[in-house]
């Protein structure tokens, strides 16, 4: 057999006694350092990086965008979630869009849309919620104000950071739809170009991006606090540009716009370990339901990423997305047997269909309403499909025990690729989550949220937050915030390590496994007749969602960060 060099890269954790903060922008992991240093908490930094993160990794969130927030107190024993999604505006209609023939099979699934209305531009922008999440942790949860929160980040925005050869290929990929959108492009770009990055001799020598206009809009947030965006007059910029120029977004929308925050948000247990994340439309009931089949199994007898292992995650993972596909929604709106799904008693009896050798092959949702309280009828389901990555995760963990993960997205990256001119704000194409078919339990509404696949999950045992997991890319988020869960309660591995190691994604029909795992067990899974594809962990393309992640081992704390997202790292005092 031929032999051949295969490339790696390598991340070596950050460990501190004190504080940690984990990001995909280093600039951002700064600024939730410089507040835990100052005698914040877990809450406190993550807003302020969520906030700086937004600044310097601007196609995948910000002021524009929306996500979720779980929290662990220790000093309360309170297990929280708060929720600040993006929403349909009210004008939103089932049919707001005129359909076209075929299927979009590189996103969710969904009919095509005439001139992809809802994949960018003014029609897919959805109500914004970022600045009302951070604006309600901090004031429930928090010990600082907004304003000092969003201090690095203005910072940030004014003065202007240095561009990385990762940053300028973001601005490559998507150059020709930014450059539709003057003030997209104004702030951005250079003359219509990705900014040019000299051949430094000196460390730190590149192009500057600085954004003077979204310095100007954080600095009214921060003055006048979210009723700035939220029925104020930046808000109402927004509406009328988005309006004047065919969208539907209206400053009524802003006004009504309330961040949630939901208390006891426990999913279940995973052996030993509490699982808090959200109950609802995202992608943590999912992750949940993986875990609650895998529970059935000895994972630990069979080793990490055995075949016996990865035979086992595939089928938990087809069940678990099979029924995501089929009743999962915003469940104000839609009837969704959420306690059914998450329920012991359903996994394990799913978990009798699988057969040890071999492979199911496409799954069927099950029957969960036999376990709700209650009763309703199955809802019309969501198709399969997958999305790129368009996300940011970040993680905090203070010296007090408290920690918080925290996912947030604009959807796509530079989601609508809309900037309101004199705002900065880039806005979110959230509408695109949603079925352009009238009908089924995730088409349109008027105020709706949309199911999405952020699950930034706490997972704690006896009272002590033991990791704040979450990650970037899409509906791969899924897959490898489970991973890694299993990784840390059954083998008992660093979060790095658990970070750094190889692994598979089941979102889609076909599984992906790294190329890193042994040829061995992917010819066994093939044997037992699954069509799984193998492929190179890379920057880009990317096969794998790209986590952060912080976990609390004895006295210490251990931040770890994605060997193949250059810009993250972790930060600890």
């Amino acid at each position: 057999m031929a032999a051949e060099t295969q490339w790696e890269a390598h991340v070596r954790a950050a460990t501190a006694p004190s504080g940690m903060v984990a990001a995909k922008h280093r600039l951002a992991a700064q600024a939730g350092l410089e507040v835990l240093q100052a005698g914040g908490n877990a809450v406190d930094a993550a807003v302020a990086t969520a906030f700086a993160i937004g600044v310097v990794e601007p196609p995948m969130s910000g002021v524009g965008g929306g996500g979720y927030m779980s929290i662990f107190l220790q000093e309360t024993q309170q297990r929280v979630v708060v929720a600040f999604p993006m929403q349909a505006p009210q004008a939103a209609m089932p049919d707001m869009w005129e359909l076209a023939e075929g299927y979009d099979n590189e996103l969710f699934g969904w009919r095509l849309v005439k001139d992809d209305a809802n994949i960018h531009g003014y029609s897919s922008i959805a109500i914004p919620g970022m600045v009302a999440g951070m604006a309600a942790a901090l004031e429930q949860f928090g010990t600082i104000g907004l304003d000092r929160a969003i201090a690095p980040a203005i910072r940030l925005a004014e003065e202007g950071y240095s561009l990385s050869w990762f940053e300028t290929m973001w601005q490559a990929q998507d150059l020709a739809l930014l450059n539709r959108f003057p003030a997209t492009a104004a702030t951005f770009l250079s003359n219509g170009y990705p900014h040019r990055l000299p051949f430094a001799t000196t460390p730190g020598e590149a192009g500057r991006l600085r954004q003077p206009d979204l310095g100007a809009t954080l600095r009214a947030i921060a003055e006048n606090g979210p009723s700035a965006l939220y029925g104020g007059r930046i808000g109402a910029q927004i509406a009328r540009h988005v309006q004047e120029n065919g969208g539907i977004l209206a400053a009524e929308d802003f006004a009504q716009y309330e961040a949630t925050v939901h208390l006891e948000s426990v999913l279940g247990t995973y052996r030993d370990t509490n699982v808090i994340g959200m109950r609802g439309g995202t992608g943590a009931p999912t992750v949940m339901a993986i875990l609650n089949l895998l529970e059935n199994f000895d994972i630990r007898a069979y080793g990490h990423n055995a075949a016996d292992y990865l035979h086992a995650f595939i089928e938990a993972s087809g069940q678990a997305f099979a029924d995501r596909f089929a009743y999962m929604a915003d469940p104000t709106r839609v009837p969704v047997p959420l306690d059914g799904l998450l329920a012991k008693e359903y996994a394990a009896a799913m978990a009798q269909s699988i057969n040890p050798d071999k492979a199911a092959g496409q799954r069927a949702p099950g029957n969960p309403w036999q376990y709700q309280a209650g009763n309703g009828a199955p809802n019309a389901g969501a198709s399969p499909g997958s999305s790129t990555e368009s996300t940011t995760h970040l993680a905090t963990m203070d010296s007090a025990g408290n920690a918080v993960a925290l996912t947030q997205t604009l959807l796509s990256a530079w989601g609508s690729r809309v900037v309101a001119p004199g705002t900065g704000v880039l806005l979110n194409n959230g509408m695109m989550w949603y079925n352009p078919e009238p009908g089924t339990s995730n088409s349109i509404e008027g105020g709706k949220k949309p199911l999405n696949n952020m699950c930034p999950i706490v997972l704690e045992r006896d009272g002590r937050a033991l990791a704040a997991l979450g990650a970037s890319g899409g509906r791969r988020i899924i897959n490898t915030v489970a991973q890694l869960a299993i990784d840390l309660v059954d083998f008992d591995m660093d979060i790095q390590a658990a970070i750094s190691a190889p692994r598979i994604d089941c979102s889609t029909l076909d599984p992906i496994l790294s190329i890193r795992i042994d040829p061995a067990v992917c010819a066994e899974l093939r044997r037992r007749g699954h069509n799984v594809f193998v492929a190179e962990e890379a920057f880009l393309p990317r096969y794998f969602a790209s986590p952060v992640a912080i976990q609390r081992e004895g006295g210490a704390l251990i931040g770890a960060a994605d060997p193949y997202y250059p810009t993250s790292a972790a930060m600890g005092y």
